[in-house]
């Protein structure tokens, strides 16, 4: 299951994770590529960067990509 919104949670995923059969979908997949490059990145410059601009805008970009993930996943159930 995806984190909340606002939770605070990284959702990192392994390079080697198979993805169920209903995660085939190239845009499924450039969104959890997106999410796991944005964790990565979050991970490597927690509390070392100066510029809380860049973080918050990193952030915001991680739950635009997990909003997008959530309505792809919610309408591959369908």
């Amino acid at each position: 299951e995806l984190p909340k919104e606002g939770d605070g949670t990284r959702t990192l995923l392994p390079r080697t994770t198979v993805l169920p059969r209903h995660l085939e979908d190239r845009r499924v997949k450039t969104l959890v590529r997106s999410l796991s490059v944005l964790d990565e990145w979050l991970e490597q410059n927690e509390g070392r960067t100066n510029d809380e601009v860049r973080v918050r805008r990193i952030k915001g970009w991680r739950e635009e990509v997990l909003e997008q993930l959530r309505l792809s996943l919610n309408l591959a159930r369908s």
